[in-house]
């Protein structure tokens, strides 16, 4: 009769569950570390209690529905970063509503008056205004109001005195004659766009038996350091001559 099998001596199950906590351990374990390399290979992202705090206090100080705050910080910024290019973007956009202003004033004494007079936007203005705050008086007022900061009167009454009878006057003087040839000059592209179209041909043509040779010989014989002034001179005989070519 052959011998009864060896019986395996099955485990306690306080010991078997003991077991099965400890793997369960060591999987979470093993989880957690290849979450951790992942996060720490990711770029770190800005405190989350400082952007919420940023955007309620911009959020906040949108309250005034006349001001954007936010946009007046970006405003001031761009002041503080590039002061001469902001101001006069900003001179350029401010002064090219005056023509408007000064039309909606017209249109309302004469509608207070009984009259119908439909206002219509002179956009030759607009350019002109536009034109003299971008080029003029943005950068002249950042300039002198610098150089008043600095060299001026510590009294500020004296400083506007000065800016009101010694600096005021000739820029007002200036803005008009600017405005003027500015307008001058628009008023002037259709014609001279003609005028040019008709002549164009043969000034191209007669340029062809002076310029390159003038050219040439400029960029053979000359450094490049005098270059432009030895073109100028060249342009002097070129001009000379068209205008006894006109004459002719």
């Amino acid at each position: 009769m052959a011998p009864p099998p060896p019986s395996i001596e099955e485990e306690p199950p306080q010991q078997q569950q003991q077991q099965h906590e400890t793997s369960a351990v060591s999987d979470n374990n093993t989880r957690s570390s290849a979450v951790s390399k992942v996060f720490a290979r990711l770029p770190s992202l800005p405190n989350a209690s400082t952007s919420i705090n940023n955007t309620s206090t911009c959020l906040g100080r949108l309250s005034n529905p006349f001001v954007d705050a936010c946009l007046l910080d970006r405003y001031n910024a761009h002041l503080e970063s590039n002061p001469v290019l902001t101001k006069a973007l900003t001179a350029a956009t401010v002064l090219r509503n005056a023509p408007a202003a000064n039309n909606d004033n017209t249109c309302t004494t004469a509608a207070a008056a009984g009259g119908r007079r439909r206002g219509r936007v002179d956009w030759l203005e607009v350019f002109a205004f536009a034109l003299h705050g971008g080029l003029l008086n943005g950068p002249i007022g950042h300039y002198w109001f610098e150089w008043l900061e600095t060299n001026g009167p510590k009294s500020k009454s004296k400083s506007m005195l000065i800016d009101q009878l010694c600096v005021q006057p000739p820029l007002l003087f200036v803005m008009f004659v600017f405005l003027d040839m500015t307008k001058a000059a628009v008023r002037e592209v259709q014609p001279s766009c003609a005028r040019t179209l008709s002549t164009i041909g043969p000034t191209i043509v007669s340029s062809w038996r002076f310029w390159p040779l003038a050219v040439w010989a400029t960029f053979k014989l000359l450094k490049k350091k005098h270059y432009t002034v030895a073109l100028n001179l060249c342009s002097i005989a070129w001009t000379v001559y068209l205008s006894k070519g006109k004459k002719q």
